[in-house]
C-alpha cells in the first residue's frame, strides 16, 4: 500500500506545484502588460497634450504646436530632433526623460495629428523599438484627446507589442482610457485588452493603474488576468511588490520592476 500511497502523493504535489507555477506565470503576465501599457500610455499623453489648443487649430497647426511643446519638456537639451511635414511630426529620442514616468526613452516616433469628433484631438502614433524606460515597443495606436473640467483624458485604441523588464514579449489589443496630470506627472490607466505572451494568451483588465515619474506603481489599482483556467487578481500597495490572489484561494507576491 505504501508503494501505490506515495507515487499518488508525489504526483499530486507535482500537479499542484504546477498549477501554482501557472498562476504565477499568469501574474507576471498580467503585470508585464501593465507595464509596457503605461510606458506606451505616458508616451502618447505626451504627443497628444494639444488639448488646449483653440479649435480653430488646424491639423498643421495641431502638428508644430506639439513639435514645439514636446521639445521644451524632454530632457536633456539635444535629446530630441523632430521633423514637421504638414499634419505629420517625426519624433526621434536618444535617452530623453520626460512627464509621465518617462525615464529615459529612445527611438523614433511618427505622429499624425488631427481633429477627433467633438473637437478631440486626434493622433496617430507608430514607431518600431521604441525603449521606454525598461520595456521595448513597438507602437501603433491611435489617441483621442480631451479635456473636461480641467480632467485631461485619452481613450486609446492600441495593436502594440512590446518586452517587458522581465523580457518577456507581450503582443496586446484593446483600448484604454488614460487620464493624465502634467502637475504630478502621473498616468491612471483603466481598459481591457487582450494579452499574447509567448503561447500565452489572456484577457486583462485593468483598472486604476497610475505610475508617477518612474516610481512603482500606486496603492489602490488593480488588475484581472484570465488565462485559460486561471483568472488572477493582481493589487498594489505602492511598494515594490504586488500580491496575487485566484478565486479558488491561492495567493501570492510577484516582485515588480519598477522605479526605473
Amino acid at each position: 500500500m505504501k508503494n501505490l500511497l506515495l507515487p499518488a502523493v508525489v504526483l499530486s504535489l507535482s500537479l499542484l506545484g504546477c498549477g501554482r507555477g501557472e498562476e504565477l506565470d499568469s501574474a507576471e503576465d498580467a503585470d508585464e502588460s501593465a507595464v509596457v501599457t503605461s510606458s506606451e500610455s505616458a508616451l502618447t499623453s505626451e504627443l497628444s497634450d494639444e488639448v488646449t489648443q483653440p479649435m480653430s487649430a488646424t491639423p498643421e497647426n495641431l502638428a508644430s504646436t506639439a513639435a514645439t511643446r514636446v521639445g521644451t519638456r524632454l530632457k536633456p537639451a539635444g535629446c530630441l530632433t523632430t521633423t514637421v511635414n504638414g499634419a505629420t511630426v517625426t519624433y526621434v529620442m536618444v535617452d530623453c526623460t520626460g512627464p509621465y514616468g518617462l525615464v529615459k526613452v529612445s527611438g523614433t516616433l511618427t505622429a499624425v495629428y488631427s481633429r477627433g469628433a467633438g473637437g478631440a484631438v486626434q493622433v496617430v502614433i507608430s514607431g518600431t523599438g521604441i525603449k521606454a524606460n525598461s520595456a521595448v515597443i513597438d507602437v501603433n495606436a491611435t489617441v483621442l484627446a480631451t479635456q473636461v473640467n480641467g480632467v485631461k483624458k485619452a481613450d486609446v485604441v492600441s495593436n502594440s507589442s512590446g518586452t517587458g523588464p522581465r523580457g518577456g514579449s507581450i503582443s496586446r489589443e484593446g483600448t484604454y482610457t488614460v487620464t493624465y496630470d502634467p502637475t504630478a506627472e502621473c498616468v491612471t490607466v483603466d481598459g481591457t485588452w487582450t494579452t499574447k505572451a509567448g503561447v500565452r494568451t489572456g484577457t486583462t483588465v485593468v483598472s486604476g493603474y497610475q505610475r508617477c515619474k518612474g516610481t512603482c506603481p500606486a496603492a489602490g489599482g488593480t488588475i484581472v488576468h484570465t488565462q485559460g483556467r486561471f483568472t488572477v487578481t493582481m493589487s498594489y500597495d505602492g511598494t515594490a511588490v504586488a500580491n496575487w490572489e485566484t478565486a479558488a484561494g491561492r495567493s501570492g507576491t510577484v516582485n515588480l520592476r519598477c522605479g526605473g
